[in-house]
């Protein structure tokens, strides 16, 4: 008998269940280390066909559908890439959020060019996402798309949070972003300006602001930026 329930206690990942462990993940009146639990027997590979099925079920609660979509990025199986991309091409704004976030968990750099439509995306919560992800992708590849996005004069990026959120993307993208980041420093918004100075010193290791006006400032790092 001892050994029966022994061996019930030793309960596989996928036998904990999905659905128990999205509704566990997304409890937020849970300690942390158990939704931390619950969180990463999603991401294994042998949940993603389960978490694919969960994911199209009617009664889904929305946080939960996040949970389940954000454990697809660090899935590293195919069949979890290739349910992402899929749901990329979702109605529903959340989710293609949610797609965004999975992908820069993912980390790879192959689906910056989806990362980047989300840009483009009419809903703003979409273009947050896919900056979060970019900033993770450091992917040099998304820098002149990310300048276009600084420049914009439609309106879509002026709130000072997204511009901010361009400016860190392309900080996280090292000496390869040191040029654009110039051109922020230059920028009207001094939010954005703060933000392109921290990437600059950030990635040189030093501060060109003593004893400098902001122009001698930006002209110091113009040319440190083209060596």
């Amino acid at each position: 008998m001892t050994l029966l329930i022994c061996a019930l206690l030793i309960v596989s990942p996928a036998a904990a269940g999905v659905k128990e462990d999205a509704a566990t993940a997304a409890d937020p009146t849970l300690e942390n280390a158990t939704r931390e639990a619950a969180y990463r027997r999603l991401m294994l590979p042998e949940s993603t066909a389960e978490v694919k099925t969960r994911l199209k079920a009617a009664d889904l609660d929305p946080q939960q559908r996040w949970v389940l979509i954000r454990s697809l990025g660090p899935n590293p199986s195919e069949e979890a890439r290739l349910e992402l991309l899929a749901l990329a091409e979702s109605k529903n704004a959340m989710i293609r959020a949610g797609v965004m976030e999975a992908f820069g968990d993912r980390g790879d750099r192959n689906l910056t060019g989806k990362v980047l439509k989300g840009l483009s995306d009419p809903a703003l919560l979409v273009h947050a996402a896919a900056l979060d992800a970019l900033i993770q992708l450091k992917d040099p590849s998304a820098l002149a798309d990310l300048d276009h996005a600084l420049r914009d004069k439609t309106g879509v990026y002026h709130g000072t949070s997204f511009r901010q959120k361009i400016v860190d993307a392309e900080a996280a993208c090292g000496r390869d972003g040191a040029r654009y980041l110039v051109v922020a420093m230059a920028d009207k918004d001094a939010d954005v300006v703060t933000h392109a100075r921290a990437g600059l010193e950030k990635i040189a290791g030093f501060s060109y602001r003593e004893g400098r006006t902001p122009e001698q400032e930006i002209e110091a790092w113009r040319r440190w930026a083209e060596r």
